[in-house]
């Protein structure tokens, strides 16, 4: 008996009903949907990126054969400097 809104007595009367030999097949089914739901949790949360993480992706060192940056701090402190002088001419603009 399916219902679109399935109760706990439901359940317990349909394992009540089935052979016990089979109650294994139903912890294993269980098992299987609590390691999807929690699949599923892991990818609508995005994991934050450790120190590690950085470390071994692609974005560390990213830069180092670069000969026009030079000094990367200064290359990076007149990016921001871009942006912000950017951004600042955009909202007046708006």
């Amino acid at each position: 008996m399916i219902t679109d809104r399935v109760t706990q007595k439901q359940i317990l009367q349909e394992l009540h009903d089935l052979e016990p030999s089979r109650w294994f097949e139903v912890l294993d089914f269980i098992g299987y949907l609590k390691r999807l739901t929690t699949l599923e949790r892991q990818r609508t949360q995005p994991r934050e990126m450790t120190a590690r993480d950085l470390l071994q992706s692609d974005l560390a060192g990213m830069w180092a054969d670069r000969e026009d940056i030079g000094d990367s701090l200064v290359f990076a402190r007149h990016l921001r400097q871009q942006a912000e002088h950017r951004w600042s001419t955009t909202d007046d603009i708006g």
